[in-house]
């Protein structure tokens, strides 16, 4: 196979150029003036060749406006405050440019992760690298492959499968969505035989992929192709790897990253310059869904469906969303002490008053925001204004409380209602504080309400609602809306049509 040598330059380039982004594990000296001779001949080459795998996850756009967009704008729980309101009526136009930057990132990592895997395969022939560095290198490269397919899919149906380097024009159709979740299927069977578990790594390397992490994307990409009795059986392996957090609240808390119910997290890291142009994927995170009266932005805010939407004594409510007069469910995090609170609020540890709730100057928004997102204004990067320093804390995209719903809808799909019913109501609703679901709730409502009211506000609700087929009714009967014919799904972006005219639009659009 032909591999073209200005993608080894730009992989290697953007590992050595672009560590500031990242946990330590990731931090790298600049090498900038790299030769064709001396690359690939130290085993820190292939460590920093998959390092750029993982920087393709570092840009705000990706994360927020691509990712989190997606799985909760389109669950109607949150709403955007700025010109981003078609997902209210599920009409997202095809230029929206991170519908591009979605697709564009992904297949950058993806290209990362096809030229990687030979050059390691090389790497251990001539001896650069142990066999088991090159194995967990390798496994890394498989598993981040496989998530940025998952997650393309999970948005945009089917997409053009690249699995290996393209020395072609690059202008292929689209594979459908079941073919592209078997490929992810594929990629992670093959990063979970060759990647450690995650208390296998060492402290350095915390935050690395892990066979755990693999087992659990593979799981949910059988869900999508209604292979539910394999994904109960995939499922199963991850049993003792992980443990809930037995506060609800501590899942998301600075002083607990890479915890014992994260699975996989995105790294970033505290210190690193996040001004405009650079790694700002932090600020922008946290600051886009805090108050205007906090952070100085807030585009992002809540729906009141939402909070009223818990059952009385729901543990989990006030860690996902927060609304007038209430105080910040974490410890670490006092709204007193937020400078824009104390120069025009006097100082009140309440989000707003029930009288004067914090609708942002134009009194556009609802007062109720997002507290998983919500980030500790202790926690500090290096750009100067102290009112938007919110940097350095990860955003979790896979955790134990996601895989153990995930097995209770595979496990009642496979005929094991009984035993999902178990792991919902003596498991995820018990850290909850709430007595066991009412025997006669149908499963599929009980099923969207615990998605629901365990993930609204993380990386993947949407996603999960859409593989059940649960995403249609849920839309209406919660809010009311009837989804346009195929507006379930995003559409390809225009931009990658006129790259690739073989590329077909989804239905609808």
């Amino acid at each position: 196979m032909k591999i073209n040598k200005s993608i080894y330059l730009l992989t290697l380039g953007v590992a050595t150029m672009l560590p500031l982004s990242c946990k330590d594990f990731l931090n790298e000296t600049d090498t900038r003036a790299i030769t064709d001779e001396s690359l690939f001949k130290k085993p820190e080459d292939g460590i920093r060749l998959v390092n750029a795998i993982y920087d393709t996850f570092h840009d705000g756009d990706f994360m927020n406006k691509s990712l989190w967009y997606g799985a909760n704008f389109l669950s109607q729980d949150f709403h955007n405050y700025g010109a981003d309101v078609f997902f209210e009526t599920y009409e997202v136009p095809a230029n929206f440019d991170p519908l591009n930057i979605l697709w564009r990132r992904s297949y950058q990592g993806i290209a990362r992760a096809n030229s990687a895997i030979p050059i390691i395969a090389k790497m251990k022939e001539e001896g650069v690298i142990t066999e088991a560095l090159a194995n967990r290198l390798t496994g890394e490269a498989y598993f981040l492959r496989g998530v940025f397919y998952y997650y393309l899919a999970s948005s945009f149906g089917g997409v053009p499968l690249e699995l290996q380097t393209v020395t072609d024009d690059g202008r292929h159709p689209r594979n459908t969505q079941d073919e592209v979740f078997a490929s992810v299927i594929t990629d992670m069977q093959t990063a979970a035989n060759l990647l450690p578990w995650k208390e296998e790594l060492t402290a350095d390397d915390l935050g690395r992929a892990t066979k755990g992490a693999a087992i659990a994307y593979m799981g949910s990409a059988q869900m999508w192709i209604k292979k539910y009795a394999e994904a109960v059986a995939t499922f199963n392996q991850l049993e003792g790897r992980y443990q809930l957090m037995q506060n609800f609240v501590d899942i998301h808390e600075y002083s607990k990253q890479n915890n014992q119910e994260s699975v996989f997290e995105v790294q970033y890291l505290e210190g690193a310059d996040q001004s405009w142009g650079h790694a700002n994927e932090t600020i922008w995170f946290s600051s886009f869904h805090m108050p205007e009266e906090v952070s100085n932005f807030g585009y992002s805010y809540a729906d009141p469906k939402l909070y009223a939407s818990f059952e009385e004594g729901d543990k989990r409510k006030l860690p996902t969303v927060i609304g007038p007069g209430d105080t910040h469910p974490s410890p670490a995090i006092k709204i007193s002490e937020y400078p824009k609170v104390k120069e025009q609020f006097g100082g009140i540890n309440t989000l707003g008053t029930i009288d004067k709730p914090w609708k942002g100057t134009d009194k556009l928004r609802s007062g109720y925001y997002s507290t998983k997102t919500w980030r500790d204004p202790n926690v500090r990067g290096s750009t100067g204004n102290p009112q938007t320093i919110f940097g350095g804390q990860n955003v979790i995209m896979m955790r134990l409380g996601e895989v153990l719903l995930s097995k209770a809808e595979a496990m009642a799909k496979s005929g094991n209602e009984a035993g999902a019913r178990d792991i919902i109501n003596n498991v995820i609703r018990q850290r909850a504080g709430l007595a066991p679901a009412p025997a006669d709730k149908p499963f599929t409502d009980l099923i969207v309400d615990e998605y629901r009211h365990e993930l609204a506000g993380e990386m993947s609700l949407w996603y999960l609602l859409r593989r059940a087929g649960e995403h249609i009714n849920y839309a209406k009967t919660r809010f009311n809306i009837t989804i346009p014919n195929g507006k379930d799904i995003l559409p390809i972006p225009q931009q990658a049509i006129l790259d690739n005219a073989t590329i077909k639009q989804n239905p609808g659009y």
